[in-house]
């Protein structure tokens, strides 16, 4: 494995420096795996070329009967030997420089704004039943989840689908700020570990680093097998008979097969012998089998987890949170690196199985698999308890390590005060993180105390829905520990309740209307949990007529402030302004307006106090050249 780059990020992060950091690691680390696979074809052509002059020789000194042909076979043969191993090793820089290539690769299309062409998505993820993460974009293609991913473990996945999906106490928001922040400045760690993460997923010489050619990986390898068997108990260490057996009837089979070539003992003792070795696989295969199965490298790629549980006990950060993490694998009778290491050599020998000419004889004059079982459990015996901790650890650190790009990428975005107490939301600089820096509109946002809400009104494609998915998204990620897209953010612990994207289903028999009025009773029981509400609604009840739309929207508004949820509720309906008296001290109006100059509309997303004073939907079919009239026609 080669070492990562010396290359020094500049202080601030990419943004404050283009993105020369990340053009300039993949010309490096694309150019070093060229080099390595130019040396990978030279060594391959020199391994041929010894085996070939080592078969040559051997020929020349046995059947050509010149002894001297025997010597150069032997230095040909230590020659071939060498350069195996040599090739082997240049096999593996090269793919890990490919995989630096790609991390690389990766990190400038998420500075670019290419970032949706990245090939995780979090998809499987997606739930619509989810409280708010279909309607905030957080999974799914377009989403937070493929903006900030660098997780590529099926525990580091996990961890971030749990970041993203359940908010977290103060206390623990407060921890993994720290150790994001401590992460975000240790560029090199974070690269080498993401580097190393892409080897479970993609074996040597199969990882491609063209963006044109990406493809989306192929599922993490689940460690469940290995997490479950490493938690078993063991079978053949509690088999007293059997365990002696593995020793005495390989050496007696032996024993007697030379006895019976030397000194001319009975073939039928050995035959008996083999056939009581027979006996005892029998008895094994099961469990062979099943152990196999869990283990097995072709099945699983769970030796590469090694080389990333090393990154992490290297590291020392100024992280109360992540030293607790470390501690724990480092608690332990031996350390999770060095424990892999020993697993990959006892699977390395279990791996004979795949050989079909080799295996079955020494299985069957050695009890190979008996062994490797035996090895195993003593392994299973020593660790396997803590294998488990050892993964969540691992899937911790990655998912953490997703927002620390985050925090590097952007300086700009804050770092939010979650504290406990009343329900508040107040944002300065507010954005939407998916939208580039150049483009991205920032607004101010004030919900100071519980029973507080926003109307937002404005025209088609003013930004009312993007304004809503900004709060909703500042409240999510801010729950998870991550840097908010804001200047400043202070907020309590709010259980976050959307109703943005409502889609009917044929299949179910479920309209539109009826699966947002669903959505909006979600919302309103949710008043009756410990946690405050922070409701989002978009275009609140807009399947319905007029007259029914303004009733249950006050009401519904009207329960939420009652029941000291906050939030902000959009429409491009102007009657529902005129709220009763009762409301007028709790919601804030508000609203998103356009332009229209020279025949084109423009939009500035900036929000300003008060109600909209109209609408465009008249003036955007005009301009896209249907001549509706502007005013009702007098009769």
């Amino acid at each position: 494995m080669t070492s990562p780059s010396s290359l020094k990020p500049p202080e601030g992060g990419v943004t404050s420096g283009g993105n020369a950091l990340y053009t300039e690691r993949v010309k490096r680390f694309r150019g070093e795996a060229e080099a390595l696979g130019a040396r990978s074809r030279l060594v391959s052509n020199l391994r041929g070329l010894s085996f070939g002059a080592a078969v040559i020789a051997a020929l020349v000194g046995t059947v050509g009967r010149h002894p001297e042909g025997l010597p150069a076979a032997l230095v040909a043969g230590v020659a071939f030997l060498g350069l195996v191993v040599w090739h082997s090793r240049v096999i593996a820089a090269e793919d890990h420089a490919l995989r630096l290539t790609r991390v690389n690769l990766d990190a400038l299309a998420r500075v670019t704004g290419e970032w949706r062409s990245l090939p995780d998505d979090g998809a499987r993820f997606v739930a619509d039943t989810h409280p708010y993460s279909s309607d905030l974009d957080v999974f799914g293609k377009g989403s937070v989840y493929q903006r900030v991913s660098v997780a590529h473990t099926k525990y580091g996945e996990d961890a971030l689908f749990r970041y993203l999906s359940e908010p977290a106490p103060p206390d623990t928001v407060k921890l993994r700020q720290e150790a994001v922040q401590s992460l975000a400045s240790r560029f090199e760690e974070r690269q080498l570990l993401e580097a190393l993460a892409l080897g479970v997923v993609h074996v040597e010489g199969a990882l491609e680093t063209s963006s044109s050619k990406r493809r989306k990986p192929p599922e993490a390898p689940d460690p469940e097998p290995l997490l479950n068997w490493a938690e078993g108990g063991p079978f053949l260490s509690e088999r007293p008979l059997l365990r002696v057996a593995i020793y005495l009837v390989p050496a007696a089979t032996l024993l007697l097969m030379v006895g019976a070539q030397v000194f001319g003992w009975p073939g039928s003792l050995w035959a008996i012998s083999l056939i009581l070795s027979i006996i005892v696989l029998t008895q094994l295969r099961g469990e062979a089998d099943r152990v196999f199965g869990a283990v097995s490298s072709t099945r699983g790629a769970f030796l590469r987890y090694g080389p990333m549980f090393e990154v992490i006990e290297s590291m020392k950060l100024d992280s109360s949170l992540f030293g607790q993490m470390r501690d724990g694998l480092l608690a332990g009778p031996v350390r999770p690196s060095v424990a892999m290491k020993r697993f990959e050599k006892i699977v390395g020998w279990f791996d004979l199985r795949h050989n079909g000419m080799i295996h079955p004889f020494a299985n069957a004059f050695l009890l190979w698999d008996a062994h490797c079982l035996l090895r195993l459990e003593a392994w299973q015996r020593d660790v396997g308890r803590l294998v488990r901790p050892w993964f969540q650890v691992l899937g911790e650190v990655e998912a953490q390590s997703s927002f620390a790009g985050l925090a590097f990428d952007e300086p700009g975005f804050g770092w939010p005060e979650l504290s406990p107490g009343a329900a508040c939301f107040e944002a300065e600089g507010l954005g939407h993180p998916l939208i580039g820096s150049a483009s991205r509109v920032e607004n101010d946002v004030s919900l100071p105390a519980p029973g507080r809400a926003m109307l937002v009104t404005g025209s088609n494609m003013s930004g009312k829905s993007t304004l809503l998915r900004s709060m909703g998204l500042a409240a999510v990620m801010a729950q998870a520990g991550a840097p908010v897209c804001a200047r400043k953010l202070r907020l309590s612990p709010l259980a976050v309740r959307t109703s943005v994207k409502i889609s009917d289903s044929l299949a179910s028999g479920v309209s539109h209307f009826y699966a947002e009025v669903a959505r909006l009773k979600g919302v309103l029981d949710a008043t009756r949990e410990a946690a405050p509400v922070f409701f989002l609604l978009d275009e609140i009840l807009h399947g319905t007529n007029s007259n029914e739309r303004q009733i249950g929207a006050r009401w519904l508004l009207s329960e939420l402030v009652e029941k000291n949820a906050i939030g902000a509720v959009s429409t491009h309906d102007v009657e529902l302004c005129r709220l009763p008296p009762h409301l007028m001290d709790h919601v804030l109006q508000c609203h998103l307006r356009e332009s229209v100059e020279a025949g084109k509309m423009t939009f500035d997303y900036r929000l300003r106090p008060g109600p909209v004073s109209g609408g465009n939907a008249l003036r955007l079919m005009r301009l896209v050249g249907l001549p509706v009239p502007l005013e009702e026609p007098k009769a």
